[in-house]
């Protein structure tokens, strides 16, 4: 089932007017007289060719731009023609392909690009009544196929006695970088082999009206117009896009300063060490790793931002469109790539205490009861949450138990096993590294300011950083906080003490507890260790499996 992500504020996942309404369309008019009689196109169509100057049929409207996809499958597999179809591609082709069954060629991109078409093989073995499809701007990349080279494409179909249907959905975000490499549509209609896809789904903001139009030499547009349904547009549609079309000064205003803000967000990723591919659409795309990918999504989400992470052939691909309001979508990337502090939680992410805290743990339990309890029992209580000091936790295993001592004497006994005495050594002895040294040097040498935000007293958090041999910029102790994890305490203090800037905080815990208290304090949250489900539940935004994993998000 489809859900509805139209309540976040910024939908940059489809490509659609994400932020921004038409201005003209608060005022739009709709009138219900005639909305019992079958709707007739031929006004808007007449409307449009007047003032492109082309002949009354050289234009077709459709349901949306993927109805005139659609009618290029059902002409393809009436005549059975092949469609030459260039990768990557927008996903509606490939899907047509399934459905439809036709005969495709898709051409793979170009292997020293691997964003781009593969513009030398689009003419390779052409033959007579293919079709070469090539969206420009493309989607999902933006790649713009400069006037030349589209002409050399027209022209080697025209040779061979073949066709080519250009996708230019997103033609109006290209004017304002590429005027001089459009054509007109008297031009397109003067071609004899071309017919062009265009829409007022995008640019003008009509996505959810479904009104997109073909046009062409009118042979060709005609072939597509007897198989079209002859009510394949809405009353209601048409006298929208007829507004839309009368105000597209508006529309001109809307797509420059898209144009802006995509250079704006393109150079800001690129600062961010990403590789932006150039765009000409109202959308910009990279690649990134699984880790960063997750992190993106769940981040952004959180703050009512949806971008598209999943994209036709492009496993690690991240599309976002570009919103009209830019400084929020700005503001959340550099929480995310520019944070202020990285805080890390300190057993279980940088240090391995299965061999001291929680045999400490059981030796306690054991000592005051008499019982046994086992690493699984330990496990089971602090992924129920509430239990992140291990003094607590014990006490808890002991009163399951039928302990009635109070906490003083768990924590005695405890601190004997944990830090030794003069005849036998400390637990604490046990303690190994999970963060490695390389790792450390790394953290030493970069722009990121760090802390630790642990449930140890300070003496013993001291210890285990000298363990390590790293010595992070904060420390925030149990002795410096009234409240434990999952209370949001000690994060707040960090966050407090930090100089204010737009950057945001990480946090990097290994219990619920953790998640918990990161989610409450706004960090962004990264889990670390093998249960993934449960962290996710408790609000990690990526959890991985190791903190050293956590270089492929640095």
């Amino acid at each position: 089932m489809d859900i509805d992500n139209s309540h976040y504020p910024f939908k940059l996942d489809f490509n659609e007017r994400s932020d921004n309404a038409p201005a003209w369309l608060s005022d739009a008019e709709i009138n219900t007289d005639a909305l019992w009689r079958y709707p007739n196109r031929a006004e808007l169509e007449h409307r449009l060719s007047q003032d492109m100057n082309i002949p009354p049929d050289a234009v077709l409207l459709t349901n949306g731009g993927d109805e005139g996809i659609d009618l290029l499958f059902k002409f393809s597999t009436i005549n059975n023609t092949q469609l030459r179809i260039p990768e990557p591609c927008f996903s509606q082709y490939s899907h047509n392909a399934k459905v439809w069954g036709n005969d495709c060629c898709f051409i793979a991109a170009d292997p020293s690009e691997l964003l781009s078409i593969n513009q030398s093989a689009l003419t390779e073995n052409l033959q007579a009544n293919q079709w070469l499809i090539i969206t420009r701007p493309n989607n999902p990349t933006g790649e713009f196929i400069p006037k030349q080279r589209l002409l050399a494409f027209i022209q080697a179909a025209q040779d061979k006695q073949a066709r080519v249907f250009i996708d230019e959905a997103y033609i109006e975000f290209a004017l304002a970088d590429k005027s001089d490499d459009m054509f007109s549509a008297e031009e397109y209609t003067a071609m004899d082999n071309v017919v062009v896809l265009r829409t007022f789904s995008k640019a003008f903001g009509l996505a959810g009206v479904r009104v997109g139009y073909l046009l062409g030499t009118p042979k060709l547009v005609n072939e597509f117009r007897r198989l079209a349904p002859p009510f394949n547009v809405s009353r209601v549609g048409l006298q929208l896009a007829t507004q839309a079309w009368q105000n597209r000064d508006q529309m001109i205003a809307y797509t420059r300063q898209i144009a802006t803000n995509r250079q704006r967000l393109s150079r800001q990723l690129n600062d961010y060490g990403l590789d932006v591919f150039p765009s000409q659409g109202n959308f910009v795309l990279f690649n990134a790793n699984d880790v960063m990918k997750t992190t993106l999504f769940n981040v952004l989400k959180r703050q009512g931002i949806l971008i598209k992470t999943q994209l036709n052939g492009l496993p690690d691909a991240v599309r976002i469109t570009v919103p009209f309001a830019l400084e929020p979508l700005l503001t959340a990337l550099k929480h995310i790539f520019a944070p202020q502090r990285l805080a890390f939680d300190m057993d279980g992410v940088l240090i391995d205490t299965t061999d001291s805290y929680d045999q400490c743990i059981i030796k306690t339990v054991n000592d005051l009861s008499g019982a046994a309890v086992s690493l699984t029992d330990i496990q089971k209580l602090r992924e129920s949450g509430g239990y992140n000091n291990d003094w607590d936790l014990s006490l808890a295993l002991l009163q399951e138990r039928g302990y009635k001592g109070d906490i003083a004497a768990v924590i005695d006994v405890f601190q004997g096993h944990y830090l030794g005495t003069e005849q036998q050594p400390g637990l604490i002895e046990q303690e190994k590294a999970f963060i490695s040294p390389e790792f450390i040097d790394r953290l030493k040498q970069s722009p990121f300011k760090t802390a630790v935000v642990t449930g140890r007293p300070r003496q013993e958090a001291i210890l285990g950083l000298k363990s390590i041999r790293w010595q992070p910029n904060d420390v925030i102790s149990a002795d410096d906080v009234s409240q434990q994890k999952p209370n949001p305490e000690g994060l707040l203090t960090l966050k407090n003490h930090t100089a204010v800037n737009s950057g945001g905080f990480w946090f990097i815990g290994d219990t619920v507890d953790d998640m918990q208290a990161g989610r409450a304090a706004g960090y962004v949250c990264i889990g670390v260790g093998k249960n993934q489900q449960l962290l996710t539940q408790a609000g990690a935004d990526v959890v991985l499996d190791n903190v050293n994993q956590l270089e492929s998000l640095l």
